[in-house]
């Protein structure tokens, strides 16, 4: 009976990054599980260009130093020459992980049931077949709540052909429906010809898929009064705007999203749980940035016009602060500003929420 030294159950991004940082070519066998593994999925990460994602920038693909906020007839532009905004694409992150790999192996199948026993974990798999470990990492999708706040969004890359002149990413533009939830486009220029739009909600029930993309249809011939264009490919997903419990044991940690690595006011994970993963910190997040995202996403299940609330923070901070705020690294001034930019009842009431429920 052969026991791996580590198994990792689901291999996203917070798997790859596991193994590339702690056990690439190590002396240790390991065995990937999931079944989506060699699937077409190249899924975008994002995130500002902080210390600690700095020997990671040659996996960039694309990179701003400047990003736009729209709401109806107004405009906000961040720029931040040092901390420019980024994104990763799946697959590089993927090769870069595993080139030349030689101590893991993988096999495609889902994950039933996980037992412990005295001195290995027995993994049950779809096909019935048993896998054991010593140690596992388990990163696979978390429970979404039906009754709990979540972001949820389908993205289009479109196609096109006569160009395009947007530069900047737009980060939120609410030009859009607001029947829904809290309701944006997130919109990126990937080169003269391809841009991602993706049509984000903020709320507590998934929409059908046909809602999502009637918008993004809706804004790139309207808004962005593209007439003429070809979708190549597609992204979605859901997210918890809600802490989630860990329930790590000896020899079993959860990471990536379940294991809380997640900013919940956002979204944003990957650069966090790499920060995590390179340094001493066991926490993805700060206590004060937990305790700020947590007032105010209780403010945006109990209060409409939330866009609103995102232009003024949008406002309030430069490019340097607003970077900073997102990335967790953010300074008492900035952090204060933002509550500034809340209605002063409405943060009071949401507060105390956090408190009494």
């Amino acid at each position: 009976m052969k026991i791996y030294d580590v198994a990792f159950v689901g291999m996203g991004a917070s798997a790859l990054g596991t193994y590339k940082l702690k056990y690439y070519n190590q002396n240790c066998s390991i065995v990937g599980l999931d079944k989506r593994f060699n699937n077409s999925r190249n899924n975008f990460f994002a995130f500002w260009l902080t210390d600690w994602m700095v020997p990671f920038q040659d996996l960039i693909k694309n990179r701003w130093n400047n990003w736009e906020f729209y709401h109806y007839q107004q405009k906000v532009v961040h720029e931040n020459a040092t901390s420019p905004y980024c994104v990763i694409r799946y697959q590089d992150w993927k090769n870069y992980c595993l080139e030349n790999s030689q101590n893991i192996s993988f096999k495609e199948n889902d994950v039933i049931k996980v037992e412990r026993k005295i001195d290995y974990f027995e993994i049950t798999l779809d096909s019935e077949e048993k896998v054991f470990a010593k140690n596992i990492y388990d990163s696979r999708s978390v429970k979404i709540d039906g009754e709990r706040l979540k972001q949820h969004f389908i993205g289009h890359i479109i196609k096109v052909d006569a160009g395009h002149q947007i530069s900047n990413a737009r980060l939120m533009d609410f030009r859009v429906k607001q029947d829904q939830g809290l309701h944006f486009i997130y919109l990126l220029p990937l080169d003269d010809n391809h841009l991602l739009v993706e049509s984000t909600v903020f709320s507590k029930y998934l929409l059908e898929p046909i809602w999502y993309q009637n918008q993004i249809s809706a804004y790139v011939e309207e808004i962005l009064n593209i007439k003429k264009y070809e979708i190549t490919d597609t992204e979605q997903g859901v997210l918890p705007m809600f802490e989630i419990n860990s329930q790590n044991e000896d020899k079993y940690v959860q990471i990536g999203t379940k294991g809380g690595s997640t900013k919940i006011s956002s979204g944003y994970a990957f650069s966090f749980f790499l920060r995590q993963l390179t340094s001493d910190n066991k926490d993805y997040h700060s206590y004060w940035d937990k305790w700020m995202d947590k007032i105010f996403v209780k403010y945006l299940e109990n209060n409409s016009k939330s866009d609103e609330i995102f232009m003024k923070m949008a406002k309030k901070l430069n490019g340097e602060e607003f970077s900073s705020f997102m990335m967790g690294n953010a300074t008492f001034s900035s952090k204060l500003k933002i509550i500034l930019a809340m209605p002063k009842i409405g943060f009071l009431k949401s507060y105390l929420r956090t408190i009494f429920t």
